[in-house]
């Protein structure tokens, strides 16, 4: 699926890899930005969100899990042109819950975020798709998600991509009216026409990733 480019970046220079280790402080820099942006308050604590989820991102990577994988969006600095990360989202096989019915076998997505300026500029679509495709190499067809009700943006970015509300889960804080409840989206995944890889994988690898 093409995706549009602004000028901020040339068109086709986007690609996603996994992450290793040498990409997780700015792997890290990227999701404390988006869900702890340093303001207010928040600008006081903002060095402890940065270092412990670079200490969470660590441990899942270090785990070796043959289901996970951090993926990173990769840009050139406007800069500097070295490679930068600019998006992320991590991608694991969640076991079944023993008391549910419906044991379906699939991967769930998690902490999906794009630099600031970088956004609306296809590069979450881009990640979710690699996301999709890794999903089916890994031989699972149901993907899963979570994102809080009010966040409009996201919600479109999801419905344009087919993943279908499952379920509203209520918290406690949202029960007390101190935050909106999380949203369960589901999506049942094709295999299709192979697409080019080079859209997707790191340029300077020989073969695909996956």
């Amino acid at each position: 699926m093409p995706v549009s480019l602004s000028t901020e970046f040339e068109s086709g220079s986007v690609y996603v890899r996994p992450a290793v280790m040498a990409d997780l402080h700015q792997v890290a820099e990227v999701l404390a930005k988006s869900f702890y942006p340093p303001l207010g308050w928040q600008r006081w604590f903002y060095p402890l969100f940065r270092f412990s989820i670079y200490e969470d991102l660590k441990q899942r990577l270090q785990g070796g899990h043959e289901h996970y994988r951090c993926l990173t969006a990769i840009a050139p600095d406007r800069y500097t042109r070295q490679p930068t990360v600019i998006g992320t989202v991590e991608v694991a096989y969640r076991q079944p819950n023993l008391w549910t019915f419906n044991r379906s076998q699939r991967v769930y997505l998690s902490n999906l975020a794009v630099c600031q300026r970088y956004r609306r500029q296809g590069v979450a679509r881009r990640l979710l798709q690699v996301a999709e495709q890794l999903s089916l190499d890994w031989g699972f067809q149901e993907l899963s998600l979570h994102v809080m009700a009010d966040n409009t943006q996201a919600r479109q970015l999801y419905q344009t991509m087919d993943y279908q509300l499952h379920r509203v889960e209520p918290t406690l804080f949202s029960l007390l009216n101190f935050q909106p409840s999380r949203l369960l989206l589901k999506k049942a995944v094709v295999p299709q026409v192979p697409q080019s890889y080079p859209q997707y994988a790191d340029p300077t690898l020989s073969k695909p990733w996956y």
